[in-house]
């Protein structure tokens, strides 16, 4: 990344200041909002387990982050797959109905016209 475009963005984890390399303002909001995370999932993690060290607390919040990464992702490829049924019934559907359609006797209409006769 040019000099120019690098910017320094400074956080509090654990009343420890860290320094993070940004690209922009959205990219400092976002290192800002991960941080928040971080420093609180460790002070909840640290108060539920007593006396833990910040290497401790930070394993422990490490393993929660991945818990509730790996449940949301399943939780995902749930939604998905329903998506998928659901997709499928409906494309089933629409086969079905323009099937009858293609097969329906045609009636002439005033004027000539034909109109198509659905059941």
């Amino acid at each position: 990344m040019p000099p120019a475009d690098r910017r320094i963005v400074k956080v509090r984890i654990l009343d420890r200041e860290y320094a993070f390399v940004s690209t922009g303002e959205e990219a400092d909001a976002h290192i800002q909002q991960v941080a928040r995370l971080v420093d609180e999932k460790m002070r909840a993690v640290g108060q539920g387990a007593g006396t833990t060290t910040p290497m401790q607390g930070a394993v422990l919040a490490g393993l929660e982050f991945s818990e509730e990464l790996l449940r949301l992702q399943r939780d995902v490829s749930s939604v998905e797959e329903g998506i998928s049924a659901r997709t499928n019934r409906l494309t089933e559907s629409l086969g079905q109905l323009f099937r009858t359609v293609e097969l329906a006797p045609t009636v002439s209409g005033p004027g000539g016209a034909e109109d198509v006769a659905v059941g």
